[in-house]
């Protein structure tokens, strides 16, 4: 008995109890150093017939209340939250330790009892395939309850992409119009008050005004390929404040909505980057971190307002240096 206890745990001590007489008697108090190995021997050795007769084991309180609180710490060794979970695991070292003892049975008694071995050992693996396939299914339905909330927040972003490109459009067409009905307004003013004589139409007005509109649908018309190869001058920007004062707002609106909150230390980022020369594919892909899809429209819409700002100071877009240079060289070669 002491030797089919051992397989259970560490045994400290085992005494078997005797009669008045000195005699053997069919019971014996054991003692283990650990709750774990009392745990084994209650649910492994209980109810084995060895030599015809069946085991039963019996715990005082204090050994269960051992137990109860070693299974209350094997929660967060085996990392599961719920009592299903951790039978699952404990299945496990139970089924090892009804091995260890099935093959010190034989050892000890031989084969006699190999048919009711092989029976358990049957039964151990049905339990066994049992509890894995509940796991299976368990994780079948723990990925399509993800894969339903992916779905759904990816077709929400989706809706919020699909609006935002809308807003984004119809304040383009609204700046569009506004600035085409202030040069008629203006037009039309200077055309009345030149034929009364009160006073001459405001004629570098108007020309600034064609000039930017010409600029705008230029910047539009800027191909991103060649966009992004613009040359950008940072001390016009730092010393005109051209971030912090013009576009500032708009990324903040910006990041706002994409990022669903207020994030200034992300302005403050992209501020900082864009004083310090960075290139616009480097920025993309450092803002996709945080932004994900919405880094490079964000990007390419934010390099076509700086464009716009640096040509109002006399920077040319790429696409017309480019065309510069090749009719320069076309006249070197006439030449």
């Amino acid at each position: 008995m002491q030797q089919l206890l051992e397989q259970c745990g560490d045994v400290q001590a085992f005494r078997r109890a005797t009669d008045a007489e000195g005699k053997a008697m069919s019971f014996g108090v054991a003692q283990f150093a650990d709750p774990e190995s009392a745990w084994k021997a209650a649910t492994c050795l209980s109810k084995r017939r060895v030599g015809g007769q069946d085991i039963k084991v019996l715990m005082e309180e204090n050994t269960e209340a051992f137990i109860l609180k070693w299974k209350a710490s094997q929660k967060a060794v085996f990392r599961v939250s719920t009592d299903d979970e951790l039978e699952w695991e404990l299945e496990r070292k139970a089924v090892s330790c009804k091995a260890m003892l099935d093959a010190k049975l034989e050892e000890l008694f031989g084969s006699a009892d190999t048919s009711s071995a092989k029976q358990r050992r049957r039964e151990l693996r049905e339990r066994e395939e049992k509890r894995v396939e509940r796991s299976k299914k368990r994780k079948a339905w723990r990925e399509a309850e993800f894969l339903q909330e992916l779905e759904r927040v990816e077709a929400s972003e989706r809706l919020l992409r699909e609006a935002e490109r809308k807003r984004d459009d119809a304040d383009r067409e609204k700046e569009d119009q506004e600035l085409q009905e202030k040069q008629r307004k203006e037009m039309k003013l200077g055309k009345v008050e030149g034929e009364h004589g009160v006073r001459t139409l405001n004629v570098t007005q108007l020309v600034d005004n064609r000039a930017l509109m010409e600029m705008v649908h230029k910047v539009q018309e800027e191909p991103r390929e060649e966009l992004f190869t613009m040359k950008i001058d940072t001390a016009y920007l730092r010393n005109e404040r051209i971030m912090e004062r013009k576009l500032r707002p708009w990324l903040e609106r910006k990041t706002d909505l994409y990022m669903g909150g207020q994030t200034s230390d992300l302005v403050e980022l992209i501020i900082r980057r864009v004083n310090g020369a960075v290139q616009p594919d480097p920025l993309i892909a450092e803002l996709e971190r945080f932004l994900d899809e919405y880094a490079e429209p964000l990007v390419e819409r934010l390099w076509r307002m700086l464009a716009l700002e640096l040509m109002q100071s006399g920077m040319m877009l790429p696409s017309v240096v480019k065309r510069q240079k090749k009719e320069e060289i076309k006249e070197e070669k006439l030449l």
